[in-house]
């Protein structure tokens, strides 16, 4: 959701604007994941490659802190405990924003992260950072929650404020109040991505319209940041970038189409962002590759090779 600040900015080209108010934003920081989950949303269940590196979109995000009031962040991928940055990360834009990070991670590598512990035991505005899990097999419960009690210190402890107000459907806290939520989530709705005869990765060719009226990104409001561009959902950001992985079957038309999709960056933000948040809940042309009928299904959540680059 995003509303207007009272409070009126001068920019750098000179004119005056509203900081608008962002209820969420999801940072998405990795392409790679050690799980292949059918429908994935992101498209991690394939090979799909590349990472950011925190130092190389520092800068920016501490702009994207004087441009909008963020009131949460989560930190995601992919699986982002495999950024090697992702420390950074958490620090970086808890400063940059002046608010606490949530973390969402597949739990699999949480107490393998080295300093991950310190950067969530961080308070900003007098709340800490936390990381929230997705338990993607319910078969790999046991497993997951010894990875997490390894992670935390101490004796894990009863807080029902905390309880209350994340809901979780299962809570880990240890004796500094490092706070871990865990979430079954082992149904996905079917993907922009779909496999063909023959095995080819096709996309969707649906009414734009009626795709963004069944789509879960619009419902959830999930916007994200990836690679300092705000975009308005997930998917229109990564299918050009899969696509330059691994082609999809596409006309010019089409795959012009595919990449006109223009995000918000601080370099257009002046010019853009009444445009961009006015129109931020309306479909897009690009709304055409998503499905248009939803369908959720139980994945499998398999365990592979995951690779950086």
């Amino acid at each position: 959701m995003v509303e207007a600040a009272r409070i009126c900015w001068f920019s750098k080209a000179g004119k005056y604007w509203v900081k608008p108010v962002i209820k969420k934003i999801e940072v998405y920081i990795t392409n790679v994941c050690n799980l292949t989950c059918t429908d994935c949303n992101r498209f991690n269940n394939f090979n799909f490659r590349g990472w950011q590196d925190w130092q190389d979109y520092a800068d920016i995000y501490h702009q994207w802190g004087t441009l909008i009031d963020l009131k949460a962040i989560t930190i995601m991928g992919g699986e982002p405990l495999l950024n090697p940055t992702v420390t950074q990360w958490i620090t970086g834009l808890g400063d940059a924003f002046g608010i606490p990070i949530e973390i969402l991670t597949n739990g699999t590598r949480i107490n393998k992260v080295k300093g991950l512990y310190d950067a969530v035991n961080r308070s900003t505005k007098g709340q800490k950072n936390h990381v929230s899990v997705s338990v993607h097999d319910m078969d790999d419960f046991a497993e997951i929650e010894k990875n997490i009690i390894e992670f935390l210190r101490g004796d894990i402890v009863e807080n029902p404020r905390l309880k209350k107000l994340w809901n979780p459907q299962w809570q880990w806290v240890d004796r500094n109040q490092i706070m871990v939520n865990g979430y079954q989530q082992d149904h996905f709705d079917n993907s922009s991505i779909w496999t063909g005869a023959g095995g080819q990765l096709l996309l969707h060719d649906s009414d734009p319209n009626q795709a963004h009226d069944a789509c879960t990104f619009r419902g959830y409001e999930s916007y994200h940041f990836i690679r300092g561009a705000l975009y308005k959902c997930g998917p229109v950001a990564l299918m050009p970038e899969f696509d330059k992985q691994y082609p999809f079957p596409l006309t010019d038309q089409e795959r012009i189409l595919l990449n006109q999709y223009r995000p918000l960056t601080v370099d257009n933000f002046d010019d853009y962002h009444e445009e961009f948040f006015e129109n931020l809940n309306n479909p897009i042309p690009q709304c055409r590759f998503c499905p248009a009928n939803k369908t959720q299904k139980k994945i499998f959540a398999i365990k592979k090779s995951a690779q950086l680059d």
